[in-house]
C-alpha cells in the first residue's frame, strides 16, 4: 500500500494512512484467528481420524494402569507413613539454616529423577509458611530463619 503511494501524498497526510493501515491490521489479525482456529479443528480431526484408524488396524487398546511409583508417593505415605512434605520438612529441620536447591532435595529424597514434582512440593510449602523462597530458587526452612533473626 505505502510503497504504491507518491511520496507527497503519504507525507502530506500520514494520520490518514496510519488509520487506514490499522484498519487493514485488524481485518488481517481477524483473518489470521480464524485460520489458527480452523487449523486447531483439522487437526484435532486428523489426531481423531487417526487414531480411530489405528484402533480398526489393532482393536481398542486396554485401559492404562497407573505405575506404582508414578508421582504417588507425593501424597500417600511412605512405609514410614510419612508424605513427601512430610519427608521434606524433617530433612530441612535437621539444618535449618541451610538453603536447599529442588535438585540437591529430590537426592535427599532418593527420587532424583523427581525433581520437578519436589519443587512443586517445596513451592507448596512456601506458600503454606513452612518454608521460605530465596532468590535463585534456594529454599530455607521458615523456622530456621525466624531461629536466626
Amino acid at each position: 500500500m505505502i510503497e504504491d503511494l507518491p511520496w507527497e501524498e503519504f507525507a502530506g497526510d500520514p494520520d490518514t494512512y496510519i488509520e487506514k493501515l490499522e484498519e487493514k491490521e485488524d481485518g488481517l489479525q481477524k483473518d489470521l484467528y480464524k485460520v489458527r482456529q480452523e487449523l486447531r479443528l483439522m487437526r484435532q480431526l486428523k489426531k481423531h481420524k487417526d487414531t480411530a484408524e489405528e484402533w480398526r488396524r489393532n482393536g481398542i487398546p486396554d485401559q492404562r494402569q497407573p505405575m506404582e511409583d508414578e508421582d504417588s508417593d507425593m501424597a500417600a505415605p511412605n512405609a514410614q507413613g510419612q508424605t513427601r512434605k512430610d519427608r521434606i520438612r524433617e530433612i530441612m529441620r535437621q539444618d535449618a539454616q541451610r538453603l536447599w536447591k529442588a535438585g540437591s532435595m529430590a537426592e535427599a529424597l532418593g527420587v532424583p529423577t523427581k525433581s520437578k514434582s519436589v519443587r512443586v512440593t517445596m513451592d507448596e510449602l512456601v506458600r503454606s509458611g513452612e518454608l521460605v523462597k530465596h532468590p535463585g530458587s534456594n529454599y530455607q526452612y521458615a523456622a530456621g530463619i525466624r531461629q536466626s533473626s
